[in-house]
């Protein structure tokens, strides 16, 4: 039925698109970048999903890690099935962040949707996520939409227990910062939008997530929609080509950080649980992790320490681009983590703290960034001793 509905939609779409003035502007692409290892049992559903959007303007790119399953054959049916879907095969399993960004650069669209293979789109999930971006008064990094959790083919919970923290509170409501986009058919737009399978009063229900925010409230990868110029900000580390997993968290904490974002209280997409999950074994429970920290696959701790080594390395780029450098000092205090590459002779303080360490290892550069005084008071707040802090060079 939602199938239908979405063929339906699409048609007249489509059409409206072949109508359009010959100088008129067209609603922006989306391109959807599918990561996949192994999950060829997932994976067409996965892309039907996707070119099942009820938005037409949509590019899809699969990724494949070298997969040893069945996905060779998935992805023959696909090409024959979908030609316009883009297939990249990589040579090795380097993890997802590589795949992800493999797939960023063979796309242009200025929305990103990263999508995990054994995961679905619903289908209203991109053209929701469009309004609510053109609606907005606040221009944030990314849009993280809400996800249902499955299990076979059940539906077993309706929402992400880390976003629940912040829809479910007082803070960050939209009032004033969103003003419902429309267009009319005419000279400029071919068809009238957005139009059925939207829901306006979607943005009656949007959370503000506001910049320097520390802890994880979204939804996981393929619940969010970002924009590219904000993931370019985040782009240059080389140590992105070794993390293998945690992309989600890299850019989302990243991005967040400097531009804020906005949680769609509306179901979007479709987690599914099968037991080869990393962050999500089981169903989530309320005060219960549903995930061993630390365990084979969890690359959290070293993508807060890439985000924090690159936030340093561009403290210069954002000063110079509205940040004062007081309050940046305040964002890489409140992104600072314990540092992965700590041993154990390494002084507990700066164990503790990767700000310390890198600020004191790169001290000439941080102070042109941010000026000499500021630059020692944050080392010193980050708990660099004293007299390293007093006179770091």
């Amino acid at each position: 039925m939602l199938t239908d509905e979405a063929d339906t939609i699409g048609q007249r779409t489509r059409e409206a698109e072949r109508a359009r003035p010959e100088h008129g502007l067209s609603l922006p692409r989306v391109s959807v970048v599918v990561v996949n290892y192994n999950y060829g049992r997932f994976l067409e559903a996965c892309v039907g999903s996707i070119l099942g959007q009820t938005y037409r303007n949509v590019d899809c790119v699969v990724v494949d890690n070298a997969s040893t399953d069945e996905t060779p054959q998935a992805l023959s049916r696909i090409e024959a099935r979908w030609p316009q879907a883009k297939i990249i095969r990589r040579a090795a399993n380097d993890g997802q962040t590589p795949a992800a960004l493999d797939g960023l650069a063979a796309s242009d669209a200025p929305y990103v949707i990263f999508v995990d293979a054994d995961d679905l789109l619903l289908p209203h999930c991109v053209s929701t996520h469009v309004f609510v971006h053109l609606s907005l008064r606040v221009h944030v990094g990314f849009s993280s939409g809400d996800m249902l959790q499955a299990a076979g083919r059940e539906v077993v919970l309706g929402s992400e227990e880390a976003f629940n923290r912040v829809v479910t509170g007082k803070r960050g409501r939209a009032p004033g910062r969103v003003r419902p986009y429309r267009q009319q058919a005419g000279a400029v737009f071919a068809a009238d939008w957005p139009g059925e399978g939207v829901d306006r009063a979607v943005l009656n229900r949007l959370r503000f997530v506001e910049p320097m925010t520390n802890e994880w409230v979204w939804s996981p990868t393929s619940g969010n929609c970002f924009r590219r110029d904000a993931l370019d900000l985040f782009l240059g580390p080389q140590a992105l080509a070794g993390l293998r997993t945690g992309t989600d968290l890299y850019f989302c904490l990243g991005v967040n950080a400097v531009s804020g974002s906005v949680l769609i209280d509306d179901a979007l997409a479709v987690y599914r649980l099968h037991g080869g999950n990393i962050f999500s074994k089981r169903p989530q429970l309320h005060n219960v992790l549903s995930y061993q920290p630390g365990g084979a696959g969890d690359s959290n701790d070293r993508a807060k320490a890439i985000l924090v080594d690159h936030l340093i390395d561009r403290a210069g780029f954002f000063v110079e681009r509205g940040w004062t450098p007081f309050d940046y000092a305040r964002l890489l205090r409140r992104m600072d983590c314990s540092d992965p590459d700590a041993t154990p002779s390494t002084p507990r303080w700066s164990a503790r703290s990767r700000v310390a360490t890198q600020v004191l290892r790169r001290f000439p550069h941080v102070e042109a960034a941010l000026g000499g005084p500021i630059a020692r008071g944050l080392l010193f707040v980050s708990g660099a001793p004293y007299g390293k802090a007093l006179r770091p060079r």
